[in-house]
């Protein structure tokens, strides 16, 4: 205490500060629930080590397509596929793509 902080207490105009006693101090709050989102990529593909991820993403595309072609429309299996290429090609090339596709047109084994 200050000097006088002490004159003051012991003329009576103020009271002293209570002791803390053990155990008075709360719990800290429950941490709060974060619902994270995790982002990511496609895995690194040895066949593609250069920074140009051209070609990644079109064996990407033609992976997925080969796929849904071998396993059905709506296999689980090859979703993975479907965000590696969604993660590394550009919109307007899939679309492009897609409209190939549909047109008999693509440039690719599928």
């Amino acid at each position: 205490m200050r000097s006088r902080d002490v004159q003051r207490v012991a003329r009576g105009q103020q009271a002293p500060r209570p002791a803390r006693e053990l155990g008075t101090v709360s719990d800290a709050p429950p941490p709060p629930a974060t619902d994270v989102l995790k982002i990511g990529t496609a895995p690194s593909d040895f066949r593609f080590p250069s920074t140009n991820q051209t070609r990644h993403c079109y064996a990407r595309y033609l992976e997925y397509h080969q796929c849904r072609k071998a396993k059905g429309e709506e296999s689980p299996e090859c979703e993975k596929f479907q965000r590696y290429y969604r993660s590394l090609c550009p919109t307007e090339w899939v679309v492009a793509w897609n409209e190939q596709r549909q047109l008999g047109t693509f440039p690719g084994p599928l």
